[in-house]
């Protein structure tokens, strides 16, 4: 009978409005939300099958669907580990059980129980272990390596020296040293230039390093001759200090697990530059012998000047590149001298750069990569499955998960010091509601006339 169809039309329009209006409550409620996405609700028609002469109403479903790929607007703050993504891409968190889900909810903050970065819903950020700037193996299509950001991890660690660089000037004009030169440690060695770097070992340790430059040839068009300079590298803590001049210095500690050393020398090499250019053009290093040595081409990366010094008390040798190192026309001036590695300190702070480096900054002044950030993506993100705390769960529809770092594999880019507001409109929730609101009094309106029809047929009988 047609009559109670209407009823149940009418019960489905009220079921499915208020569907509609629960969204909208969700969405108003979450107008706030750092990284929240609207809820929509979409209707679609159920019509039953009707022969000639007759009809009978069907019904309406609602569904409900996430405007997960919409973004919304960046709001700036002042803290440094407040991440947003401009683009596509989502963060990849984990929660309490372990289970990893994604979110674009990025107001990050210091967890004081566990040390893990969290954001307001407590999940952890999960990146990369990328200690000192090595490159981290990402596993594409899934969460495999991944790690909780952990600040507590950073705290009192020491990290050796492995790499540097020391690009300096050195004057052209500069005489030539013809008595000993720095390489003869005697205490009549003479030499052009010297400075200091400071390095660490294994344990954290400093170690300064003296670093001499001694112009040993000069520029004869006539032979040709090229100009040279000899670089040696020597442990300050091993002169002798009851003498007043710079030299001798004592054999360093070895290197864990090498040999003592059979000199003080730390590193050794003579170095050739290009009259028409002023830049390095060749290296040869005796000290120590499997320092690289030959041509140094500016057009292959791999060709550099590489001094490669063996740090006493340390594993691995420090591998310092002076490729930019220049002789011109101009005094002696250091340009960039920067040497990786740290003494064990307190971390002060954390730094985030744009291509989602985590670095350590500690009470010193060093500052340490721990992490590499990456971003994660799906085909369909609107498919995603919304879970409590503003994270998503991959579905069928979604599609496999996609790892990659930020503005790689269409990936976004990272904004640091900023959030991602929730892309809820208020008027536009508003003026929802009030549809809502008078379609669900529309429908109630339907059932109730039916109800009033079936009232009249039962009493035809009085």
């Amino acid at each position: 009978m047609s009559l109670y169809n209407v009823l149940r039309t009418g019960v489905s329009g009220m079921e499915a409005q208020s569907y509609k209006l629960a969204t909208v409550a969700d969405n108003i409620a979450n107008a706030n939300t750092i990284g929240y996405k609207r809820a929509d609700t979409q209707f679609s028609s159920m019509i039953l099958e009707a022969g000639p002469g007759s009809y009978s109403s069907g019904a309406v479903t609602a569904n409900v669907n996430y405007e997960i790929s919409r973004q919304g607007s960046l709001s700036y703050t002042l803290s440094t580990t407040d991440l947003a993504i401009q683009g596509n891409g989502f963060f990849v968190v984990e929660d309490a059980n372990g289970g990893h889900f994604l979110t674009r909810a990025g107001s990050f903050v210091v967890d004081g129980q566990s040390g893990n970065l969290v954001n307001a819903a407590g999940y952890a950020l999960l990146g990369f272990p990328s200690i000192d700037g090595e490159e981290p193996v990402i596993t594409l299509n899934g969460t495999g390596g991944l790690e909780p950001v952990n600040i507590d991890y950073m705290n009192m660690r020491a990290t050796p020296s492995t790499s540097g660089v020391y690009r300096a000037n050195l004057e052209m004009d500069a005489e030539v040293v013809t008595g000993d030169l720095p390489s003869a440690n005697l205490a009549t060695s003479e030499y052009t230039i010297k400075s200091s770097i400071v390095a660490y070992n294994d344990l954290g340790g400093e170690v300064t390093l003296d670093v001499y430059w001694t112009k040993v040839q000069e520029y004869d068009p006539s032979g040709p001759t090229p100009a040279q300079w000899e670089v040696v590298v020597f442990d300050q803590s091993t002169r002798d200090p009851s003498v007043t001049t710079d030299f001798p210095y004592g054999n360093p500690n070895p290197p864990i697990g090498g040999a003592t050393p059979a000199n003080p020398i730390l590193a050794q090499a003579t170095i050739t530059f290009d009259q028409s250019t002023g830049l390095i053009s060749d290296i040869a290093t005796t000290v120590p012998a499997t320092g690289y040595s030959g041509a140094v081409l500016s057009i292959d990366p791999s060709m550099q000047a590489m001094l490669e010094v063996q740090l006493p008390d340390a594993t691995a040798p420090l591998n310092l590149n002076i490729t930019s190192t220049t002789q011109l026309a101009a005094e002696f001036e250091p340009l960039e001298i920067a040497v990786n590695g740290n003494a064990p300190a307190r971390v002060q702070g954390v730094s985030i750069s744009e291509d989602g480096r985590i670095s350590a900054i500690y009470e010193d002044g060093a500052q340490v990569e721990f992490y590499r950030l990456p971003l994660a993506n799906v085909p369909s993100p609107d498919q995603l499955d919304p879970r409590p705390g503003n994270v998503y769960g991959i579905t069928v529809q979604s599609g496999d998960l996609r790892v990659a770092l930020p503005n790689d594999a269409a990936n976004g880019s990272l904004i640091v010091g900023a959030v991602e507001q929730s892309n809820v409109d208020l008027a536009t929730e508003l003026t929802g509601m009030i549809i809502a609101q008078r379609a669900y009094t529309a429908n109630s309106k339907s059932f109730q006339a039916g109800n009033e029809l079936l009232e009249v047929l039962v009493n035809l009988k009085r």
